[in-house]
């Protein structure tokens, strides 16, 4: 890829849990966690990115969204370089019941399916897969701020 991608994600939280789907990057040979999101699509906002993000892969509308981190993230994955600019929102489910449920089913517009689940910092330590975006990790368990931060990822692994 040679071009810089906007990316929003969401950060959904509940019970000292967050909501994180568990992918593969079958170069590094490595499972890791990441918040639901997508890539904004030209002519779209972030907030408006994240909504239809969420709503095509687990089929749930969002409400009280707020920007809480802006990130600039140089990375590969799957033997590919990538350079985005992230968009992190916390929000809430409109559906209370999406929290009384362990996993939820994902499906990417590609057809790339996923789990997702609810994981408290203990599990996510446990499992020891990273959480991309390098960095976020400091937001995952932090209640919502009034203020936004901007701040560089840079995997030095290259």
């Amino acid at each position: 890829m040679t071009s810089i991608r906007a990316k929003a994600l969401c950060l959904f939280r509940h019970n000292d849990k967050v909501l994180l789907a568990k992918a593969y990057d079958p170069n590094k040979d490595e499972y890791f966690f990441r918040p639901i999101g997508g890539g904004i699509e030209f002519g779209e906002t972030s907030i408006q990115a994240i909504e239809r993000e969420v709503l095509e892969e687990i089929q749930q509308q969002l409400t009280q969204p707020k920007l809480i981190c802006v990130m600039e993230n140089l990375f590969s994955f799957d033997g590919q370089q990538g350079h985005e600019i992230v968009f992190v929102y916390d929000a809430e489910f409109v559906d209370s019941y999406i929290y009384q449920r362990h996993h939820i089913q994902g499906c990417e517009p590609n057809g790339h399916s996923y789990i997702a689940q609810w994981l408290s910092r203990e599990q996510i330590a446990l499992t020891q897969y990273p959480v991309y975006p390098k960095g976020i990790e400091q937001w995952l368990f932090n209640a919502r701020s009034s203020q936004v931060e901007f701040m560089d990822s840079f995997d030095k692994s290259k």
